[in-house]
């Protein structure tokens, strides 16, 4: 599968103008593809995907709980993604609540407050555990501390060794990652990976021609999707990670001729009609 693929992928990123770590591995096949997977770069919101496992993983340890309330202050609030800064204080919210905002809206208050209760050293050693070495939470998104020690980071091929394990049911528990693939399928920024897969106009009840369950993240100077893209009879785990490209729309365009290669190719061996 992915073999086929590797001189059409290299044409796209050679084509594309930019530094792109990306990752991608075809489940049924076994076959992956990396370009620069190792490399590090600035996370943005792709970090919440860790952030949200690493509350699965609190939970599962009874050290947290999905109905536990938090409230809203004045001072948890940031700009960028999401609405709870444009709410009123006081507004009290569960944990689950706050993950679901943080992965479908990607809600940076949201986040902030998850990151405040379960503890930066919990969400890191949460990714050490997983075989995540090279990539870490250090800051809180949409804030500017005193001192920097360090920036949060991620490389593609560590977002595809986790998006693997979720899909397989090893990170946390199997209903954990179950749990997580679902509220990462209501993620609503769906403008890089599948941007040019085909609409989903079948009949009601009839099996999708494509799911995915992903996290974007992005900032003026870095571009990144990843998530599984499911075809049916066909599953990838993608991480595309950008910088220093001319513009955002132009690494989502590139995400999204990678998203159609995919596509297509599973199609074709799945024999679907589009």
């Amino acid at each position: 599968m992915l073999n086929q693929l590797r001189d059409s992928l290299h044409e796209a990123i050679e084509g594309t103008q930019g530094t792109y770590g990306i990752s991608i591995h075809h489940f049924e096949s076994g076959e992956s593809f990396d370009h620069n997977a190792e490399e590090p770069f600035f996370s943005a919101s792709v970090i919440k995907v860790p952030i949200m496992a690493a509350l699965f993983d609190a939970v599962h340890k009874g050290t947290a709980s999905y109905d536990e309330k938090m409230t809203v202050r004045y001072e948890d609030q940031v700009l960028g993604s999401g609405l709870l800064h444009s709410l009123t204080p006081g507004l009290q919210l569960s944990l689950y609540d706050l993950a679901v905002l943080m992965i479908i809206d990607s809600d940076n208050t949201a986040t902030n407050m998850l990151a405040d209760r379960l503890g930066k050293e919990h969400v890191n050693a949460c990714m050490r555990e997983w075989g995540l070495e090279k990539s870490g939470l250090y800051n809180n998104l949409m804030i500017i501390p005193a001192k920097i020690e360090n920036f949060n980071q991620i490389t593609a091929g560590e977002m595809t060794h986790l998006l693997k394990g979720i899909a397989e049911g090893k990170i946390v528990s199997w209903n954990a990652c179950r749990e997580m693939v679902k509220i990462m399928k209501q993620q609503r920024y769906l403008d890089g990976i599948a941007r040019n897969l085909p609409e989903q106009d079948g009949l009601l009840g009839a099996i999708p021609a494509w799911e995915i369950a992903s996290k974007t993240g992005w900032t003026s100077t870095v571009t990144h999707d990843m998530g599984l893209l499911y075809v049916p009879g066909h599953t990838f785990a993608v991480s595309l990670l950008g910088r220093g490209m001319e513009s955002r729309p132009q690494a989502l365009e590139l995400y999204g001729r990678i998203g159609r290669l995919l596509f297509d190719s599973a199609a074709k061996q799945g024999r679907i009609v589009c």
